[in-house]
């Protein structure tokens, strides 16, 4: 089977900026998902989704955002700003139609995209295991959540403590430092959290992509953590989903502990017209590795088994 796998791609944007993006799934694609990184992360985390795109002839462009991986940092950015530059770099791949994914902190970007750009274009969008505005609840936040509630006010010591405690292993010249940190904070997760993560296929790309993050300093991750507790400049009820929007869909685990249950619903019943799929018995991340071919399934409007989810719409 062919595959096209492109890491390290860039486009210098209108205001000298670099945007770096990554390019995953088919070389012949019949359609392009632009895929939303969490936080910390970076656009190698878009080749968890390799193989279901390849499987479904979907092209994924994922981008670094401002600060991460190799993307310049872009001061006193919001979350509105990012949906230009990913039009800005479709329009030079010459990309008209799109879908769009976002996991964990990617949620506000996917979101972005529906309340700025029409269905004439953005063809449908899925949120996985999303973190949602502060309005719907924080419940039980571990410490890198606690960072998206108090970066907004202390900012320059949010990025002391990200860079203390990941920042500096991620650029130790031995890559096991930073390993063993991140083995770390895994520790702290669900039993089969660990068990998904540490999974001999995937812990490989989960140490790439978040020590890819900090790759230019910590700066872009705490932004990152700013802007997830400040305005993201639209209101979640105002955003136009279902027959008369974008088709949007929320993923989310039943038992997540980090993001917890009860935000994706409040997310939910907010958007008028999304459809939240509730997964029984997940956490955080778990079901992504297993399901990710059928949430892409979903987001294209393939057909599928639904007897495995909770599914509440409009």
């Amino acid at each position: 089977m062919i595959t096209s796998i492109s890491e390290h791609e860039t486009l210098l944007l209108s205001d000298n900026r670099t945007l770096a993006y990554a390019l995953y799934g088919s070389p012949v694609p019949r359609t392009t998902l632009v895929f939303a990184h969490s936080n910390p992360s970076s656009r190698l985390e878009g080749k968890l989704w390799h193989e279901a795109c390849v499987k479904r002839n979907v092209r994924l462009i994922a981008p670094d955002r401002p600060g991460s991986g190799l993307s310049t940092f872009q001061h006193n950015r919001c979350v509105l700003d990012w949906t230009a530059d990913v039009l800005a770099l479709l329009d030079q791949l010459k990309i008209h139609e799109f879908y769009m994914l976002g996991v964990g902190g990617g949620a506000a970007y996917v979101l972005a995209g529906v309340w700025s750009v029409g269905r004439e274009r953005l063809k449908g969008v899925s949120v996985v295991s999303g973190v949602y505005p502060g309005g719907c609840g924080m419940g039980f936040l571990r410490r890198s959540h606690v960072l998206s509630f108090v970066a907004p006010w202390t900012t320059g010591l949010g990025v002391m403590a990200v860079e203390g405690r990941m920042g500096r292993a991620s650029r130790d010249p031995d890559p096991a430092v930073f390993e063993r940190v991140l083995a770390r904070e895994v520790d702290r997760l669900a039993p089969a959290e660990q068990l998904v993560l540490r999974d001999a296929t995937h812990w490989p790309v989960v140490v790439a992509m978040t020590r890819e993050s900090f790759h230019k300093g910590s700066e872009g991750a705490c932004w990152e953590a700013r802007l997830q507790g400040d305005d993201w400049g639209f209101d979640l009820a105002h955003l136009k989903a279902g027959a008369h929007g974008v088709p949007l869909t929320l993923w989310h685990g039943a038992n997540d502990a980090d993001c917890p249950a009860a935000m994706a619903s409040k997310a939910h019943d907010a958007i008028r017209g999304s459809v939240l799929r509730m997964q029984p018995g997940e956490g955080h991340v778990s079901y992504v590795f297993r399901d990710a071919d059928a949430i892409l399934m979903h987001l294209l409007g393939e057909q599928e088994n639904d007897d495995e989810f909770i599914r509440v719409g409009y």
